[in-house]
């Protein structure tokens, strides 16, 4: 059976943390662009871009790893779990090995050879992408011990370390506008990186302290490797395809247009990334409930988990994101004061297609339960490539930036459907047409109606700060009137209006 009060409490533990992150990202982005000006700002982008290219190995063993761990988990077999975890450790240590050769020698290369920078900036520039190799070391190698925290859905701990590491990161802001002896981009990386290692370090410090087992025992049981690789092998070609989409781009972004663009973007996916935290910590904390139904053959619970999912996760950004649409020039502004040209049009784009693409994510999500990949990785992975060639040669038809994100929005929109019908074709209980009406058709009711109600009040409410925090918090109440009103079902209403009326009744005992 699902355990929704976890669920609830572990996405509360997760939202904290991303507040707390979220809060001090920002503040920062602003320092470190403001002290690296937009051109460094830029190059540390896209060559930090370049180092995560070599990562998408990293990228289908996690996968596989939090897939596995969790499932065993669920069934509660210890020895395989252990073995499980071993197993992973193993590989990513291996996998580390090889993706350092290859960072230094074809990566390294492509850096020099490839990349447009100013002459001066050589040596800045590979300080910077060998603080980036190490750091994706360290984050290969821990890849099991986060996936092992999240199985046993201790999210206090990241609740936790998120304070520290925003302390350190205020710290990090604050040494660099101090900084007058070492060169700025690369006295920021190396602090980044010891930043990073604290980080790590903790994790794996709790890990072996409370889960029997993170303790390193080497597995012989070649099954083992053959299972989990077998599962990787196959989420190996989807994460290739979308690493060579997102950094494919902005390496053609770099090559076409210069680094202040590389800065733009830059900043569009850091709101992005901002936004995507309201959505991944509740996935974070649906996914184990999720893989743990799946174990126990409990297919109508882990079906109706991913239907509420997909909706929940728009509703959630439809009431926060849809405000900032039309008032993100002044957001820009207020937030960095000197802002790459074509941002604000950049960030519009992407931000609409997160919302699209974050109603797919649990069924994502449910056919890596499942198991079965190979489908999702082949179609879906290698759809997800075209945006690629298609921008390419729109750029040498002198077609302007923004055609790539124009380019990725509409990818997004057909990968959508291309997910679901695969999920369909992994799991026959699925039911593909109950699941449109009751997901598409209530996200596009409200969306519409939130973005013709949020359209007319960015016109009617403009002002300074003050005002603007006023339209914020209206626009807030009447996008969650909205979800409540027209994304709800009755019998979710009721729920509701009893856990409020009792809330308050409690408070008034007390």
């Amino acid at each position: 059976m699902v355990e929704k009060k976890r669920i609830a409490v572990n996405t509360i533990l997760l939202y904290f943390r991303m507040v707390l992150i979220m809060g001090v990202t920002l503040y920062t982005s602003r320092i470190v662009l403001k002290v690296l000006g937009a051109t460094d700002y830029g190059l540390y982008n896209v060559v930090g871009g370049v180092v995560s290219m070599f990562s998408f190995l990293n990228g289908s063993l996690s996968s596989g790893t939090s897939r596995f761990i969790t499932y065993d988990l669920g069934t509660g077999d210890k020895i395989r779990l252990r073995q499980t975890f071993n197993v992973a450790f193993v590989s990513h240590t291996i996998l580390a090995g090889i993706i350092f050769l290859l960072t230094e020698t074809i990566g390294l290369w492509f850096v020099n050879n490839k990349l447009v920078f100013d002459a001066s900036r050589q040596l800045a520039v590979n300080v910077v992408y060998q603080f980036s190799v190490l750091t994706l070391m360290l984050q290969l190698t821990q890849v099991p011990f986060s996936a092992d925290i999240i199985a046993h859905e201790k999210m206090n701990v990241y609740a936790y370390v998120s304070i520290f590491e925003v302390a350190l990161k205020l710290c990090l802001a604050f040494l660099l506008q101090l900084n007058k002896s070492i060169d700025n981009l690369i006295f920021y990386s190396a602090l980044l990186f010891i930043v990073q290692l604290t980080i790590i370090g903790i994790y794996r410090f709790y890990c072996i302290r409370h889960f029997e087992e993170t303790h390193f025992e080497f597995c012989k049981d070649k099954k083992r490797y053959k299972e989990i690789f077998s599962f990787s092998g196959w989420d190996i070609i989807g994460s290739l395809c979308v690493l060579s989409q997102g950094q494919g781009i902005n390496i053609l972004l770099n090559m076409f247009f210069g680094p202040i663009v590389n800065a733009a973007r830059a900043i569009t996916y850091q709101l992005e990334g901002a936004f995507s935290q309201l959505t991944n910590n509740f996935m974070t904390a649906v996914n184990p409930q999720m893989v743990k139904s799946f174990a126990l053959k409990q297919y109508d619970e882990m079906l109706d988990l991913i239907k509420d999912a997909s909706k929940y996760g728009f509703f959630l950004l439809s009431v926060f994101l849809v405000p900032v649409l039309f008032k993100m020039e002044y957001i820009l502004q207020l937030w960095l004061k000197d802002v790459p040209p074509q941002t604000n049009i950049f960030a519009r784009i992407i931000l609409c297609m997160l919302m699209i693409r974050v109603i797919a994510r649990p069924v994502i999500q449910g056919t890596h339960a499942t198991g079965n990949i190979k489908r999702l990785n082949l179609i879906a992975g290698l759809v997800g490539l075209l945006p690629l060639p298609v921008t390419y040669v729109l750029f040498k038809l002198d077609f302007p930036a923004i055609t790539a994100f124009l380019s990725l929005f509409i990818w997004g929109v057909i990968a959508n459907f291309l997910e679901t019908f695969i999920f369909k074709m992994e799991m026959k209980e699925f039911k593909i047409v109950r699941y449109f009406f009751s997901v598409y058709g209530r996200c596009f009711l409200v969306g519409v109606i939130s973005v013709a109600i949020n359209f007319f009040l960015s016109k009617e409410i403009e002002g300074n700060f003050l005002i603007f925090v006023l339209y914020y918090a209206f626009a807030v109440l009447i996008n969650s009137i909205i979800v409540f009103v027209f994304g709800l079902d009755r019998l979710n209403q009721k729920k509701l209006i009893t856990f409020v009326k009792g809330k308050i009744h409690a408070k008034k005992n007390s």
